[in-house]
């Protein structure tokens, strides 16, 4: 079996061919159109491409989906609706659609960690956070689209508005891109720093929490800061969910220097958990195609 699998994020499109083991055969990036039609005739010009190859097409979205209808609705990174229906030749029993925290997160389960654990929980780090959640063997749906993770409220930052509309969302502060814009800033103000040469190299925010690079005092006080609302973040999740595991993915997966070992760091500082363990935190197996093949996955098994 030979599934088309996207991964849509608020920057770019990820697809790829991934077969019944998971396998990735064939994959490729294009840039994130900003309009419904561009971005059908994106998905219809790849489609047409690989047909002859092709047994199912899985795409994961970064936001709100109605799986039933094949349509997506809204998120805060790609605030425009889009209908699959529009697809050319479309057929709904080949074709699935899903939210990428949530595929991201059932990759990392059915793949990893279906035979250790049973509660996990993926929070996925790029242009925003997608979070995906894993309750006694199953993904937790709510009413249709629970998971929205990156937009729980953990800070009084009122100054800074998440592109959701609303004020102190984890994403708004701690997305990886966030991330890189700040090592940008702390890059241009101190351009002679250890950070601002390798900056300049990588071009990676996660940069800011490799250990081996020496930071200036205003560099240490803002990775603190970002640290420290992680932390605040996977603490109120695992109060909710009691999970057994955290998985970090994203973008940021490639390269994610020390950021597991600061934030364990942090909460064994700042938290205290009687009676109970806080959960194991790992970075995701798949690195960014944790998407991909989540949402192959999904196609093969619904």
């Amino acid at each position: 079996m030979n599934i088309l699998s996207f991964d849509v994020g608020g920057t770019s499109i990820k697809y790829g061919i991934v077969n019944e083991y998971s396998e990735i055969s064939m994959k490729g990036s294009i840039k994130t159109p900003d309009n419904e039609n561009s971005f059908l005739e994106v998905i219809n010009s790849i489609i047409n491409k690989c047909d002859s190859k092709l047994n199912k097409i899985s795409i994961a979205m970064p936001g709100f989906v109605d799986k039933k209808n094949a349509i997506y609705l809204y998120g805060t990174n790609i605030k425009y609706k889009i209908d699959f229906n529009k697809i050319k030749d479309f057929n709904y029993s080949d074709f699935i659609i899903d939210n990428d925290g949530n595929v991201a997160a059932y990759a990392e389960y059915q793949l990893n960690y279906k035979d250790k654990v049973k509660n996990l929980i993926m929070l996925t780090f790029g242009t925003g956070i997608g979070g995906g959640i894993i309750n006694d063997g199953n993904l937790v749906r709510g009413n249709s689209n629970a998971g929205e993770l990156g937009h729980i409220l953990i800070s009084e930052k009122t100054e800074i508005v998440c592109n959701c509309g609303k004020k102190g969302c984890l994403e708004s502060i701690v997305s990886a891109r966030s991330w890189t814009e700040r090592c940008k800033d702390l890059s241009h103000e101190e351009p002679d720093s250890e950070l601002a040469i390798s900056f300049s190299e990588k071009k990676v925010g996660s940069i800011l929490f490799n250990q081996n690079i020496n930071l200036t005092k205003k560099q240490i006080a803002v990775k603190d800061e970002i640290i420290t609302y992680i932390s605040r973040g996977l603490v109120s999740i695992y109060e909710i969910f009691n999970n057994e595991l955290f998985i970090l993915g994203g973008s940021m997966s490639k390269e994610p220097y020390d950021l597991v070992k600061l934030i364990k760091h942090n909460i064994d500082k700042n938290f205290e958990f009687i009676g109970r363990e806080f959960p194991d935190i790992k970075i995701s197996n798949f690195q960014s195609d944790s998407g991909l093949i989540g949402a192959a996955l999904l196609a093969q098994h619904e």
